[in-house]
């Protein structure tokens, strides 16, 4: 028997079905309920999932801010040094099998709307824009929690200073190590100051058509890009 009830302790909806239903999937209720035909209690199933999944990835978002905070107390440095070492395997294997940019737009929404609710995707002359209104995962970290943030500006956080320690990730990831290994990034960030702003990101069509500032911003050299 499915039950979903308000906990007073813990302030949310948590199922209380029987003992023998506590651990099924929630998934394959849903999947039952929507074969059975009962709609709403399909409906009301995938909302209690996806705020456990919201609830699931805040948590892991949280503890990565905390522990690089407690990195940067090592020096700030470190903290370019750990998205180095975690993030260059993975960006060896985007570019060798992501080549394209509408595939890495496509690969990159795939990503976000699993915990992104107000996401949107445009098309201008000369790129695609993603807004994220906020980030599933830095962005709404910093719109409900206090973060760590950069006390000094780095290439590997645009330039500023404050920048969200978790929030660096990005330029690593999507511009820097790209810039090294092959001369241009997958996509730049526009990182807001006010947490309250989207964080927008550009897909440019063509290397040729990025702006020099988003090289100059992390450090980089435009001339290295100029093929098309």
């Amino acid at each position: 028997m499915i039950r979903l009830e308000r906990s007073e302790a813990l302030r949310r909806k948590i199922r209380k079905d029987d003992v023998a239903d506590l651990g099924i999937s929630t998934w394959a209720l849903v999947r039952d309920s929507i074969k059975a035909g009962r709609v709403d209690e399909a409906l009301d199933l995938i909302d209690y999932e996806l705020d456990r999944d919201c609830a699931a990835i805040d948590s892991l978002t949280l503890g990565r801010d905390m522990l690089l905070t407690r990195l940067a107390r090592f020096g700030e440095e470190e903290i370019e040094k750990f998205h180095r070492e975690r993030y260059s395997p993975s960006v060896i294997d985007w570019l060798s099998t992501t080549p394209g940019v509408e595939e890495s737009l496509q690969r990159f929404t795939e990503i976000f709307r699993v915990f992104t609710q107000n996401l949107l995707v445009t098309e201008e002359v000369d790129r695609y824009v993603m807004k994220l209104d906020p980030c599933g995962t830095g962005g709404r970290l910093r719109r409900t929690r206090s973060v760590g943030v950069t006390k000094k500006a780095y290439p590997w956080s645009w330039n500023k200073s404050g920048v969200c320690y978790y929030c660096t990730h990005c330029s690593v990831f999507q511009e820097i190590l790209p810039i090294e290994m092959r001369g241009y990034p997958i996509c730049v960030t526009q990182y807001p100051d006010n947490p309250e702003d989207p964080c927008i990101h550009f897909y440019y069509k063509k290397p040729g058509l990025i702006p020099d500032e988003y090289f100059i911003r992390i450090g980089k050299s435009p001339w290295r890009i100029r093929p098309g």
